[in-house]
């Protein structure tokens, strides 16, 4: 990451967290655990599991064990505003980067945090009706009163990215999108090179396409499982989503990746896939041809 900012390498994303059925005791027991693991980023949006609600749950573990805070990183994201129970009068979802909209969400992420600074504040998506020169301000502003440490962005191509940039004095220090087998088109449109040019570690969100890697619904789907089984049998590993771990991780940016998920054989599997054996490039590319990418 940029200057002194520095993440695991994998994060725990708390977009299902109101899903994983853990009382207190257990998510506090699932954050030590992934502290003992290494695992020190976790990954959060306003949106997750409603207005702010996924918040709420990670700050009763902060507030149940509030030494926790300075052993973690947390990451937090605002810009979409979706209709549900507690904003009744929002009728379509749409995106929002006004200054005093940021000021809210912010200030509300870290009252349901129960912390007093965010590590890492994502714009979570595009706006397009953005005003740079305003953002700058907003972020500036965040920054100086000690609320948020570093900014990103998220979801962004690489010509949304570099017209935030050219007006706001704060670097953005990472990109975070969707990167899968059956999702590439980030490195379709230039992202990953992007990313490359800027020298940032990408994180990468849904690195197994939420489940369908595993329950294939078309022959699309079906034949790449097919490919990542048999480059399973080529490396010995004992499932694919090792494959793709490292798939993704072999990318000389240096990624990161995010795992929604509270399953820790799967996170060690991710974790062990760090290191040890590396696929061949012709395995690797094999999988992005695969994918729908035109060599030439």
């Amino acid at each position: 990451m940029h200057g002194n900012f520095s993440i695991s390498k994998i994060v725990i994303g708390c977009m299902r967290m109101h899903e994983f059925g853990l009382n207190l005791q257990q998510r506090t027991d699932f954050v030590e655990w992934c502290i003992d693991q290494g695992i020190t980023t976790f990954d959060h949006a306003d949106i997750y599991g409603g207005n702010h609600h996924n918040e709420a749950l990670f700050g009763e573990v902060l507030q149940m064990k509030p030494e926790l805070r300075e052993k973690i990183e947390i990451i937090t994201k605002c810009s979409i505003c979706v209709p549900n129970d507690e904003n009744p009068n929002i009728k379509t979802r749409y995106f929002n980067t006004d200054r005093d909209y940021i000021f809210k969400q912010v200030n509300n992420s870290l009252e349901k945090l129960q912390c007093e600074y965010i590590d890492l504040l994502l714009i979570h998506m595009h706006d397009l009706l953005v005003n740079p020169k305003e953002l700058n301000g907003t972020l500036k502003q965040l920054k100086d009163e000690g609320k948020v440490k570093y900014f990103g962005l998220s979801n962004h191509n690489p010509l949304e990215f570099d017209t935030l940039q050219k007006y706001v004095d704060v670097k953005f220090v990472t990109h975070q999108f969707m990167l899968h087998p059956l999702g590439i088109e980030n490195y379709k449109n230039g992202t990953m090179t992007h990313c490359l040019k800027e020298g940032i570690h990408p994180m990468f969100w849904s690195p197994l396409a939420g489940g369908r890697i595993f329950n294939p619904k078309n022959a699309f789907e079906e034949n790449m499982k097919n490919v990542l089984e048999s480059i399973r049998q080529e490396l010995h590993l004992e499932n694919i989503d090792e494959v793709i771990y490292k798939w993704l991780l072999k990318h000389s940016s240096d990624p990161v990746i995010v795992l929604g998920t509270g399953n820790r054989e799967r996170i060690m599997r991710a974790l062990n896939s760090i290191g040890g054996i590396q696929m061949t490039r012709e395995q690797w590319y094999k999988i992005l041809t695969e994918a729908g990418y035109e060599l030439w």
